[in-house]
C-alpha cells in the first residue's frame, strides 16, 4: 500500500491495484458484497490486503 498516495487521494482505496471508492460503490450496485468479488468485477485481484477494512466499511460490513 501507498500511504501517501491513498493521503493525496481519499476516495482511493487500493493503491495496489488503483481501485476507487466510485468503483466498489458500482460493484455493489452490480450486486457483489464480498471483497475477492467487488474486485473481480473489475478484473482485478486483491494484492496486499491492506485495503480490506476499508473495503469492508463501504460495503457496511466493517466491524
Amino acid at each position: 500500500m501507498d500511504a501517501d498516495r491513498k493521503q493525496q487521494d481519499p476516495t482511493l482505496v487500493c493503491t495496489c491495484n488503483d481501485l476507487y471508492q466510485k468503483d466498489i460503490v458500482e460493484a455493489i450496485e452490480f450486486g457483489e458484497d464480498e471483497y475477492r468479488e467487488i474486485f473481480a468485477v473489475h478484473g482485478l485481484q486483491p494484492r496486499c490486503g491492506e485495503c480490506v477494512d476499508h473495503v469492508l466499511q463501504i460495503v457496511g460490513k466493517a466491524d
